[in-house]
């Protein structure tokens, strides 16, 4: 019998504090949803305050009468190394405590283009959650030291990480970061690789400080019909034609969401000690390629290293 895992099987999270980025829409807007019905006070992070103000209306308006969800919104700009840096600190100046971050928000196989910070977007995907997440690692550490507390660092990537195969990953400059040479499918894999190499690293880093509590996990969300497709029709003009196919074809939002809600809040997670795991829906352990794996550690420290350079000059 294959196992079913739902929202339903989400514990109470009442007293926890949870962010989903890109919470406005999509898988985070059900990520949101979900976790401000079981109790959590949810912090939609997303760059458009009228998009987001809008989500958080409708999101009280899809929960039961006797719910008083707590949402609130912070300005976070992906693209922006400061803007994300701001906005974990914005959420400090808030709170006293971080229970779950969900690194949601992504960009999808975009034609090339830099943002801001000189950064190609779709790189973003990493590099953005990296200033968020290490900005706000010192209040995660905190809230794992709490009584019961049950800390989380969910990631979204994607198998489509696979595809940075082809790109000789190197992380030693923000060119290698960039990859202008490389397919936009190409780019988008790097970003999704960049994903799960933060997850392990960030996971190390709770480790050496002899928290074993808290759990950083990386997952596959399936292929999914949410606003994430306008990157795939902006670089092929001929897919925008199949649009109205997508929802028959995909993953509905909700479908999509589970991966995440169940790495953000399953006591299993805890149970079968899933520290830096990658899954596929739902909570299904994935085996990652060497690339991922990163036995050595030298794509992560790279990695790690080259976000804090850019950060003290850009942020």
């Amino acid at each position: 019998m294959v196992r079913t895992w739902d929202v339903s099987s989400i514990p109470d999270l009442t007293g926890r504090v949870a962010i989903v980025t890109g919470g406005n829409t999509g898988i985070g807007y059900i990520t949101v949803r979900e976790l401000a019905w079981k109790g959590a006070r949810v912090y939609m992070l997303s760059r458009t305050e009228a998009r987001a103000f809008t989500a958080i209306e409708k999101l009280k308006g899809e929960l039961a009468p006797d719910v008083q969800p707590e949402i609130e919104y912070i300005n976070f700009d992906l693209l922006s190394l400061r803007s994300c840096k701001q906005a974990a600190e914005e959420f400090m100046r808030r709170e006293q405590r971080l229970d779950i971050l969900v690194n949601n928000a992504g960009i999808m196989a975009t034609p090339y283009e830099l943002g801001p910070d000189g950064i190609e977007i779709q790189a973003c995907n990493g590099t953005g959650h990296f200033a968020l997440t290490v900005t706000l690692l010192p209040l995660l550490k905190e809230t794992a030291a709490m009584p019961d507390s049950h800390v989380r660092v969910v990631n979204v990537s994607s198998s489509g990480y696979a595809m940075a195969s082809t790109t000789k990953p190197d992380f030693t400059s923000i060119e290698g970061l960039n990859q202008k040479t490389c397919s936009t499918m190409q780019r988008y894999g790097l970003s999704k690789l960049t994903n799960i190499l933060l997850t392990n690293e960030v996971q190390k880093h709770f480790i050496e400080s002899g928290i074993t509590n808290a759990y950083c996990l990386s997952i596959h969300p399936g292929i999914v019909a949410t606003e994430l497709t306008r990157g795939p029709s902006q670089s092929w003009p001929l897919l925008a034609t199949l649009s109205k196919a997508a929802p028959r074809l995909l993953k509905t939002p909700e479908q999509g969401a589970l991966s995440q809600l169940y790495a953000a809040t399953s006591p299993e997670v805890e149970e079968k000690d899933l520290k830096a795991a990658f899954l596929f829906p739902v909570g299904q352990l994935k085996s990652k390629n060497s690339l991922a794996e990163d036995k050595d550690g030298k794509l992560g420290r790279d990695f790690w290293s080259l976000c804090e350079a850019l950060m003290q000059e850009k942020a």
